[in-house]
């Protein structure tokens, strides 16, 4: 069995293939935003790729990371002024005399802003401003889609992959949106991520419901959007883009969101399902990118295959974060934090192998079903005994102090997976280890949610 990548998977250049070893070497790249870069094994993998780091942040009270070649403190969290700040920063930078290579982002909301710097900047490998400001939110990317009709290259027709949907402000607008959509139906907020805040409307009650909690101001965000809810597997595609052209597509599945929760239980990759579904999936999310304007990056992708085909609930403008880096290196021997930076230098990268020698599944640990465990000791000298004895790959935190939060959100908070040669073994031994570790409970039938992992040949 390969070894686990443990969690915070720190590479060089000897995890590249020859040729693309020195595609990196002194390029000097510019990112913005204070959330992923922060994380030390991003920024040191980046320097032994040979990239130099300009690290744009927000933050001024943080002394400068060692490992950043040259660190510039700018208030950005305006995005209505966006254009403005792309201006501004451009000026620091012929101030300092610093030549840039490429620019990009690893947080949402700075896909705008890094788009708008790469075209004052006249660097070819942005996002593209129109597409970038689309995924910035649900609403606009839905709506952008079902505009265009006409004119439209691809087939299908892109729009077909969006449902009805419709964006609220207020207690009014829900209303109104009640009677388009109609139930069963999502709510969720219109920027954010892993599930926060969504909720399901199974009926008028809880419309009504819903509008109460909007009207005395309780909402998760000021700006929400309630979408038809799709019956079918939940997948996530990682598209990769160079000048508008699919570089790749990679699927891997979800396991059923637990009840109450939007928040996936368990992880697949690579996907179970037949060779056709799964192309059909490829298909309609590298489409779905185009359409809406984006040029290039990696970007992830997270769709509903149902009885009509791929549905699409939304696409984010950035790389998959979390596990699903580390997932993919240990499947398919490239790094999507290489793609990205390759990308934005405006390189044209090599196309990844998309076949697997390995299984990997994994299972998603939150509160407050599993708090029983979190809040206790043992929990982690478990795991640590399992990492070191090469059993499991974990990703997340091994103890939560459970006494000043509120358990009533569902929060994730790690990820235990296992690594095997096929998917019947990595089956088989993730069952064993939730036994073990007592995962594995009335509240969160293990069994149960594994239970739509079956291998392609299986699935009609």
């Amino acid at each position: 069995m390969p070894h686990p990548i443990k969690m915070e998977m720190v590479l060089d250049k000897s995890s590249l293939l020859e040729t693309k070893k020195h595609l990196l070497e002194n390029k000097t790249i510019l990112v913005l935003g204070d959330e992923q870069i922060n994380r030390k094994w991003i920024r040191s993998t980046l320097t032994n790729y040979g990239v130099k780091l300009v690290l744009v942040q927000t933050k001024s009270d943080i002394a400068p990371p060692g490992d950043v070649c040259t660190y510039i403190q700018y208030d950005f969290t305006d995005h209505r002024q966006d254009e403005t700040h792309a201006d501004r920063i451009a000026q620091i930078l012929t101030a300092l005399e610093l030549s840039i290579n490429g620019c990009c982002t690893f947080t949402d909301k700075c896909g705008p802003l890094a788009a708008y710097l790469c075209e004052r900047l006249e660097l070819t490998g942005g996002a593209g401003v129109l597409g970038a400001t689309n995924v910035r939110s649900k609403s606009s990317t839905h709506m952008y889609l079902q505009k265009e009709i006409n004119g439209v290259q691809q087939f299908p027709r892109t729009y077909q992959y969006t449902g009805r949907f419709a964006h609220i402000t207020c207690a009014e607008s829900l209303r109104s949106a009640s009677e388009m959509v109609k139930h069963p139906a999502v709510c969720k907020p219109d920027t954010g991520t892993r599930g926060n805040g969504v909720e399901m409307i199974q009926n008028e009650e809880e419309y009504e419901r819903l509008s109460k909690k909007i009207s005395n101001g309780l909402a998760a965000s000021n700006s929400m959007i309630i979408m038809e809810y799709f019956e079918g597997t939940e997948h996530d595609i990682d598209v990769i883009l160079y000048q508008g052209e699919v570089i790749a597509a990679i699927v891997s599945d979800n396991g059923p969101t637990r009840k109450g929760s939007f928040l996936e239980t368990y992880m697949s990759m690579p996907t179970c399902l037949p060779p056709s579904k799964a192309a059909q999936l490829r298909k309609a999310a590298s489409h779905c990118c185009i359409d809406i304007g984006l040029r290039n990056g990696v970007f992830s992708v997270e769709m509903k295959f149902t009885s009509t085909g791929p549905k699409l609930l939304e696409i984010n403008g950035r790389m998959n974060g979390d596990y699903v880096r580390n997932w993919t290196y240990n499947c398919f021997r490239f790094d999507p934090l290489w793609y990205v930076m390759v990308i934005a230098a405006g390189i044209r990268p090599p196309v990844p192998s998309e076949k697997s020698n390995v299984h990997i599944m994994g299972i998603t640990c939150a509160l407050p079903v599993h708090q029983h465990l979190l809040r206790k000791q043992e929990f982690g000298t478990k795991i640590d005994e399992l990492i070191h004895s090469g059993k499991i790959q974990f990703f997340g935190t091994k103890f939560f102090d459970c006494k000043n939060s509120n358990t009533q959100n569902i929060v994730a908070i790690c990820n235990v997976a296992i690594v095997q040669h096929d998917l019947q073994h990595a089956k088989s031994e993730l069952l064993k280890i939730c036994d073990m570790l007592g995962i594995h409970t009335s509240l969160f039938d293990v069994p149960k949610y594994l239970s739509d992992f079956v291998h392609a040949n299986s699935v009609m």
